[in-house]
């Protein structure tokens, strides 16, 4: 037998999400923050590893997003913490649009529904 370990969900729509903004979408008990940079889609964790902060109203820009708590700026791409030497990165989660609709990928830890 075979467990699922992974699970798409349908979250929003491309014009859901403006150029240079995040939105928050709630599954289950976590929390994920999708941004638009130009026709890239990303999804990350709305949760800044630093101090808990949402993530999903920190300014986008070449591909990265700020923390507006503390000026943490993470990649998009890959989650990278880019402007704090060691800090924690921020969890990032595969994105796929399907004609207008986008797509995510997340780890089922078995509060999603």
């Amino acid at each position: 037998m075979s467990a699922e370990t992974s699970r798409k969900f349908r979250l929003a729509s491309v014009n859901d999400i403006p150029n240079g903004q995040g939105r928050e979408f709630r599954v289950g008990e976590r929390f994920v923050a999708i941004f638009r940079d130009k026709e890239n889609f990303y999804a990350i964790e709305d949760m800044c590893p630093h101090a808990g902060a949402p993530m999903n109203d920190g300014p986008v820009s070449n591909g990265t997003v700020t923390c507006l708590w503390h000026g943490w700026r993470f990649s998009l791409r890959d989650g990278s913490c880019l402007n704090v030497p060691r800090g924690l990165p921020v969890t990032i989660f595969p994105i796929t649009v399907e004609g207008e609709d986008l797509y995510v990928t997340l780890p089922m830890d078995g509060t999603e529904k």
